[in-house]
């Protein structure tokens, strides 16, 4: 689970740079691209917290019980 957050906030990041660059080559509308930078923006806020900033158990570590 953890490792679908993670791709899914770099994927949200990546298109934070990828949507303007749409809309500078005019495939992409003005409208549609702070649409899209919006929508991008709330996932990454709402996903990145999940996983960032948790520590892993120890058995996962790999340290040992003693």
């Amino acid at each position: 689970m953890r490792t679908i957050l993670k791709t899914l906030s770099l994927s949200m990041l990546v298109l934070t740079v990828l949507l303007p660059s749409l809309y500078l080559f005019d495939i992409l509308g003005e409208t549609a691209m702070k649409w899209a930078l919006l929508l991008v923006t709330l996932v990454w806020f709402a996903v990145t917290p999940l996983w960032m900033g948790r520590r892993q158990p120890a058995s996962q570590r790999g340290h040992s019980g003693t």
